[in-house]
C-alpha cells in the first residue's frame, strides 16, 4: 500500500549499476528526467508501484520510494528539495554533477 502522503506521488529509485536517481515514467520505463515521471494517487498509485517494483525483481533498480509530486503543465516534479537535489546533483556547484550535461550517461 502507498504511503500516507496527500496529493499526487511519484516513484523514485536508483539504477542498480550506477546508483543514479531515476523516476518511473508514464511508459513504464525509468528516467532521470522528472518531467517524464508517472504520478498517481490512491488505488492508481498502488497499481503504479506494483508495476515499478517489477524492475526491482529484474535487478534493474533498487530502493523504490514514493515521493510527493508537484504537477506543473501535466509534468511531475519532486515536491521536496531533497529529491530535487538527488535528481539534479549538487546545488552548491552547478558546474558539477548531473546538471552539467543532459547526456552524461552516454559519456
Amino acid at each position: 500500500m502507498a504511503k500516507k502522503l496527500k496529493g499526487p506521488q511519484m516513484i523514485l529509485a536508483n539504477w542498480l549499476d550506477s546508483g543514479r536517481v531515476v523516476f518511473f515514467t508514464r511508459d513504464g520505463g525509468w528516467s532521470a528526467d522528472t518531467s517524464l515521471a508517472a504520478y498517481a494517487e490512491g488505488e492508481a498509485l498502488d497499481a503504479l508501484l506494483a508495476e515499478a517494483e517489477k524492475s526491482a525483481r529484474n535487478n534493474l533498480i533498487v530502493g523504490t520510494e514514493l515521493v510527493g509530486a508537484t504537477i506543473k503543465n501535466d509534468a511531475a516534479y519532486p515536491a521536496h528539495i531533497k529529491h530535487t537535489v538527488q535528481a539534479k546533483g549538487p546545488s552548491v556547484r552547478p558546474d558539477l554533477g548531473y546538471q552539467v550535461a543532459t547526456n552524461w550517461e552516454a559519456a
